[in-house]
């Protein structure tokens, strides 16, 4: 898991439940199967989160993931190392990502 290591990050609003107010966090890395945020907001591992943020032109909401590592690094952030967890959210995430990539 990168350690902050990105200079180029994507804002995004976490939601753990629907009875509590949203979080939020950056995308440090961002594929169709996982991602790392990075987030002053402490969660637990296992937990399951809904992500909304923009990609390109492209809005995502409530793409669902799992948080499968936490670490808090030495600046009081905590980043986490996510896997998604709905296909058809995947493969649109391969579509916009394919979409944001510059052409060579």
């Amino acid at each position: 898991m990168s350690q902050n290591k990105t200079d180029s990050f994507i804002p995004t609003v976490i939601k753990t439940s629907l009875d509590l107010p949203p979080l939020w966090g950056r995308l440090a890395f961002l594929s169709p199967a996982r991602a790392e945020l990075v987030s002053h907001f402490e969660l637990p591992e296992g937990r399951i989160v809904a992500l909304t943020f923009e990609l390109g032109r492209a809005p995502f909401e409530d793409i669902r993931a799992r948080i499968k590592k936490a670490l808090q690094d030495s600046d009081g952030y905590y980043n986490y190392s996510l896997v998604f967890l709905d296909p058809a959210q995947s493969e649109l995430l391969k579509a916009a990502i394919a979409g944001a990539s510059p052409r060579k």
